[in-house]
């Protein structure tokens, strides 16, 4: 399903490369709404775009939602035809889902960043064209879109390291050991590094994770000669977003950065995850 809503996504695009004063009508006169606790804008914009260019009616959005009433998902499904979530309740949010008639599709949680991770993932594969036998690396705190990639990389045949703590304060994401039994699975690497060096060595993909904070900052900071000295590969960075100081200019618009092109492919993907759900449409 993964590979099939990323190569989905990556058709729409071939196809509609420009997607201002587009319309489609594969979803015509639907209703798409996007329900977040915290308002998140580039989730918002990219869920918003993608409903648009699906030929939805119309987008409700609604921020600061307080999930315990279960119910809710039987009601807001009578109002709508698919439903987004970006939650860092999970287990609510499962609640809210077995009651919907409709189609609920998270898409940024407490244990996942997936329409990042997934914009990002279609990104690498455009660039290269597969994620099998890659050597990904990830530098930053431990942030939901980690989990995503500790599921990604090894489902779609990468191969994973990380850095996503200091030594005085030791820390193993959520899905560290979920990872680790899916590798051994799909017989490619994972490995939690404790030195930068470490992580870049050998490294096609850089992901940066989010801003942290400024005594942390120095634990996650690498640039564009730390990425040459230890890489040796023809390397591609991706930023998580917000840019903080953990990387300078030089290295956040550099030529081999795709940070914008991820950025942009959350409304591909978003596009692809709403027509396949609800229409069972791909691309």
């Amino acid at each position: 399903m993964v590979q099939e809503i990323i190569m989905s996504a990556i058709n729409l695009k071939l196809s509609l490369w420009d997607t201002h004063f587009k319309r489609l009508n594969i979803l015509k006169d639907a209703k798409v709404m996007l329900l977040q606790e915290v308002n998140e804008p580039v989730l918002k914009m990219a869920v918003s775009k993608a409903a648009t260019l699906m030929g939805a009616n119309d987008v409700t959005v609604k921020d600061n939602l307080i999930w315990e009433q279960d119910y809710l998902g039987r009601i807001f499904s009578m109002m709508s035809d698919v439903i987004f979530v970006a939650t860092s309740t999970q287990k609510c949010v499962a609640r809210f889902s077995a009651q919907s008639t409709v189609p609920v599709i998270c898409v940024k949680s407490r244990a996942h960043g997936s329409l990042q991770a997934l914009a990002t993932v279609m990104s690498i594969i455009e660039d290269y064209g597969t994620m099998n036998c890659l050597n990904i690396a990830y530098i930053g705190k431990p942030h939901p879109v980690l989990n995503s990639y500790l599921l990604l990389c090894p489902m779609l045949g990468a191969n994973f390291k990380f850095k996503c703590c200091c030594p005085k304060c030791p820390v193993s994401p959520l899905l560290y050991k979920t990872s680790k039994d899916m590798t051994e699975q799909t017989h490619t690497s994972l490995k939690q590094c404790k030195q930068k060096a470490e992580v870049l060595s050998q490294a096609c993909v850089i992901i940066a994770g989010p801003a942290t904070k400024q005594e942390k900052a120095d634990e996650f900071k690498f640039t564009i000669e730390d990425i040459n000295k230890y890489s040796f590969c023809n390397w591609t960075f991706y930023h998580t977003c917000p840019w903080g100081q953990e990387v300078n200019e030089n290295l956040f618009y550099h030529s081999n950065a795709r940070t914008f092109k991820a950025f942009n492919n959350m409304q591909f993907i978003a596009a692809a995850l709403m027509a396949k759900s609800v229409k069972g449409r791909v691309f």
